[in-house]
């Protein structure tokens, strides 16, 4: 695990060198670079499967060199395949490249950025689930690409695109390739991309939607469900280093660390809201703790907490992130770090893939309101009575007839956003950043709803939300964040289920027949909570929503009299995701114009 950095083309040593630096974060086990003309490569070290062992990237062999981020579960198997027991990781994917070419990242198990440079020829390569960030930036003069795009923003790097910000408020995220700089983008999952000094090309090397609906039966989809979650699990352990289980006490971390702790002894951590017992999951964790046997720490979060935490985030996102898990998040990974864990296991994608959502099932209700022949009365009256509410928008879409599922990860609506921003915000202006996924599955001819929901989920709110959440503020602290639910072998057993047999009728229901041989009935059983804490009560305790009209002020960006209707709704506790992805964006913009040019 590290962060990759490169430049082809001409370059500035000093400028690439600070570059470079900039991601130290991400490795603070030994640096090493090379520098020659028109190419620059280096790689920061975060040990993890070699610890005390000398550094080998990049890797170079006969004018290719490699760069790698990530962890191969499988390499020593690979390894042995090709007689290198005795290598390291790069030294293994090195040589699978030199004996398999670009079809080399078949035979891979994990997570990875990978970065090959092969007499002249730049081949950027990224892991099917998009676990691993790689971003990229074309110039006149060179070609750049780093982990994180704070490596990218010198120069021109920094214009920001404001053009950007309906797609944020949109989705929490700017939805890949994009991000909120104007010429920095970033690679999409399973996705390789080839530069030979002209313009960049990128295609596709996997899919999850080529996969065979093979499984029709229930007792089969249990068996394959788990088998490929126990082996995830396993092999996600570590043998060098010292690594713990975050369990919120809900069933998807539960299952995780359950059959994790079956593995050997297992540290596990909570995070808890002293005086706010609503929000508080403390008491369902430690009794999963108790059950499986884990050493088990719980975390006090409170506002000054917040407030710190809240700083450090912004700083290491490089870009705002409208979830309000990222400050929890960041407090929980400093705390596990100062206890010298490396590497933490989490439930991460089982939600998308097994169908976790309440709304999912609404969604499908609500998609056979499509068939009525007379509904134009109900569109004309839809209409004649806006509201701000979202099963508002979710009725005019079906009753319009236009996508009705446009992510989890949907936040503003576009007529939300019209009253907000200045610009004109046209209905369905959300559509144009998911166009291409949607193009994508009607191909793969599919036509389930839930195959649908959960491979945009997996696209959208996984890989440009949770996912960039979980690496930047694991990695800022040194940890290492492993999924075994995006185990590629698991998301392929999915996507090979039957979609009727994945929906079922209630929200999970294979995972918990999974969970009942692992679990206690009462944690298996309990309903799902969504992820929740006092934001909203702390930032307006602190007058933090200043932010917001400072912003306002300097830049006229929102319409001030729904910008006051929204500010004065918080007050009642409502519209709270809003407000902080509105909040995030306006601490990033200030924090931008602070910055030294």
């Amino acid at each position: 695990m590290c962060a990759i950095f490169g430049i082809v083309g001409k370059y500035d040593l000093k400028r690439a060198e600070s570059a470079f630096a900039s991601l130290k974060h991400r490795g603070v086990d030994g640096s090493r670079s090379i520098a020659e003309e028109r190419l620059f490569l280096g790689s920061h070290r975060l040990a993890i499967t070699s610890v005390g062992e000398p550094m080998d990237q990049p890797c170079s062999r006969e004018g290719v060199h490699l760069l790698f981020n990530g962890e191969i579960y499988n390499y020593l198997e690979l390894a042995s395949e090709m007689g290198l027991e005795d290598s390291g990781e790069a030294e293994v994917l090195l040589e699978c490249y030199r004996r398999r070419g670009d079809a080399f990242v078949e035979e891979l198990l994990g997570m990875y950025a990978i970065a090959i440079y092969d007499n002249g020829l730049l081949k950027l390569y990224r892991d099917p689930l998009g676990k691993k960030p790689l971003y990229y930036r074309h110039s006149a003069s060179e070609f750049s690409f780093a982990s994180e795009s704070k490596a990218l923003q010198e120069g021109e790097g920094q214009a920001i695109d404001r053009g950007e910000i309906p797609s944020y408020l949109s989705f929490r995220s700017p939805v890949t390739p994009h991000t909120f700089y104007r010429d920095i983008r970033q690679l999409g999952a399973g996705e390789m991309l080839v530069y030979d000094g002209k313009a960049p090309q990128i295609k596709a090397m996997f899919s999850l939607l080529l996969a065979s609906c093979t499984v029709r039966n229930e007792a089969e989809a249990l068996a394959q469900i788990e088998k490929s979650l126990k082996e995830a699990v396993a092999i996600r352990i570590p043998r060098q280093v010292s690594y713990a289980a975050l369990l919120s006490g809900g069933l998807d971390s539960s299952l995780v660390a359950a059959m994790a702790a079956e593995e050997g002894p297992l540290h596990s951590y909570c995070i808890g809201y002293e005086g706010y017992e609503r929000y508080d999951e403390r008491p369902y964790a430690a009794e999963v703790a108790e059950y499986i046997g884990s050493d088990h720490r719980e975390v006090l979060f409170g506002k000054e907490d917040f407030f710190r935490s809240l700083e450090q985030a912004i700083e290491r996102l490089d870009e705002p992130l409208g979830d309000p898990a990222v400050i929890p998040l960041q407090h929980l990974m400093h705390n596990i770090a100062d206890d010298g864990i490396r590497v933490v296991l989490t439930g991460d994608g089982s939600d998308e893939l097994f169908m976790g959502y309440k709304t999912y099932f609404e969604y499908v209700d609500l998609e056979q309101l499509a068939s009525l022949k007379h509904k134009s009365w109900l569109k004309n009256y839809l209409k004649a009575h806006f509201s701000m509410h979202r099963e508002w928008e979710w009725h005019k879409r079906i009753f319009e007839g236009t996508l009705l599922f446009r992510g989890t990860a949907e936040l503003f609506s576009d007529l939300q956003q019209n009253r907000l921003l200045k610009r004109n915000i046209r209905d369905n202006h959300s559509l144009k950043a998911i166009e291409a996924y949607r193009k994508t599955f009607g191909e793969s001819g599919r036509k389930s709803p839930a195959d649908w929901y959960s491979w945009l989920d997996i696209k959208v709110l996984l890989g440009d939300v949770f996912l960039k959440k979980l690496d930047r503020m694991s990695m800022a602290n040194g940890i290492e964040a492993r999924t075994p639910f995006l185990d590629r072998r698991v998301v392929e057993t999915a996507f090979s289920i039957d979609p009727a047999l994945r929906m079922g009728t209630s929200q999970k229901h294979l995972i918990k027949k999974t969970a009942h041989n692992y679990l206690p009935a009462s944690i298996v059983r309990r309903r799902k909570k969504g992820f929740n804490y006092p934001y909203l009560e702390w930032l307006r305790e602190e007058n933090a929503f200043a932010v917001i009209e400072e912003v306002q002020r300097e830049t006229g960006l929102f319409r001030g009299a729904h910008l006051k209707f929204l500010l004065q709704k918080g007050e009642q506790g409502m519209f709270r995701q809003h407000l902080f992805a509105l909040f995030m964006l306006c601490k990033w913009i200030v924090a931008k114009e602070e910055e030294p040019v």
